[in-house]
């Protein structure tokens, strides 16, 4: 168990953390990996799957001759996770903050500024974990998403296709997870406006998101949510003056499927599990210490967690092929 005796840990800094989350509305990470606390750095857990549980499986139930009842042998297996201390620190010098004093308190921003750099690392694995077409099952879209083919592209073919291979599967997906720069191009296609508003309706209107989740409600069994993730970071070495951007989340693949928090048996593909010897509630916990050596205080925020595909199968993955 991690134990500093010099670090305090400061919830009033967490607290006005928590009241910055404005700045941070691109990131989606913690909405489609619901954070679970576990108390076990390591560990396994039970997993039942559809073959080998049989929970897709007529079984006969008629009564035998002989008065007895058929008796069926439910298999399952274990998973595994390993999670990761993370952390990064800030120190607030005492002349520097001084200084500031007249304008804002330097130790209160630095601290918003150290979490939000933690949660880019965070939306960052989040991305890579969910379009991971090595982990959830996935399928080529009927045309390649692309500016040429936008008279062409089928987005709601491909939503369909993907809802059904879920719906097979036992699924009744909630979420659709998509980069801004597909977004912005499949609310353009002639295909889509059709399927939403009619191919004789001459008057043509944007597509909003909330229209997703009306028009694909029925065939996912229930609400739909349309999760659009537009967070860039600045990929430019530290040392130069200017900033490039670069999308956290690529152009490859839709992601469809079932989010849910709560107890791991609750269902659903993710969840980000934090260890709560380590960071006492939540995903990140905040410590500050005083460095009298050299004229400062020190601002660190760590995170002892991970994020873990617990079905593959509550995920499907439409392959946009973008260029």
């Amino acid at each position: 168990m991690y134990n500093n005796s010099t670090a305090v840990y400061r919830p009033d800094i967490q607290a006005f953390l928590m009241q910055a989350e404005d700045v941070e509305e691109a990131f989606c990470a913690q909405d489609l990996f619901p954070v679970h606390n576990v108390s076990k750095r390591t560990g396994q857990y039970p997993r039942i799957t559809i073959a080998e549980g049989g929970l897709m499986r007529k079984d006969e139930s008629a009564r035998n001759a002989t008065g007895t009842y058929n008796e069926i042998t439910r298999r399952h297996n274990w998973d595994n996770y390993k999670l990761t201390d993370r952390g990064l620190k800030v120190r607030i010098d005492d002349d520097k903050a001084d200084e500031m004093d007249d304008f804002f308190d330097l130790e209160m921003v630095e601290s918003r500024l150290l979490k939000r750099s933690l949660l880019y690392g965070h939306e960052a694995r989040a991305a890579t974990a969910l379009m991971d077409t090595s982990v959830f099952p996935n399928e080529a879209a009927a045309v390649a998403y692309t500016e040429s083919t936008l008279s062409t592209v089928d987005f709601a073919r491909d939503m369909m296709l993907a809802i059904k291979k879920l719906k097979n599967r036992g699924v009744m997906p909630n979420r659709i997870v998509l980069s801004d720069t597909l977004w912005n191009l499949i609310r353009r296609s002639k295909l889509l406006n059709d399927y939403m508003f009619g191919a004789t309706n001459n008057i043509k209107r944007l597509i909003k998101g909330s229209d997703i989740g009306t028009a694909f409600s029925e065939e996912a069994g229930g609400p739909i949510e349309l999760k659009v993730a537009s967070a860039s970071e600045d990929t430019s070495n530290r040392a130069k003056t200017t900033a490039v951007f670069s999308p956290i989340w690529g152009n490859a693949g839709i992601w469809v499927g079932k989010v849910k928090g709560g107890d791991l048996q609750a269902g659903g593909a993710t969840r980000c599990l934090s260890w709560t010897k380590a960071v006492k509630s939540g995903l990140f916990e905040t410590e500050s210490w005083r460095d009298e050596e050299r004229r400062g205080d020190m601002i660190r925020i760590r995170s002892y967690s991970d994020f873990k595909i617990l079905d593959e199968t509550a995920g499907q993955i439409i392959v946009t092929s973008f260029a």
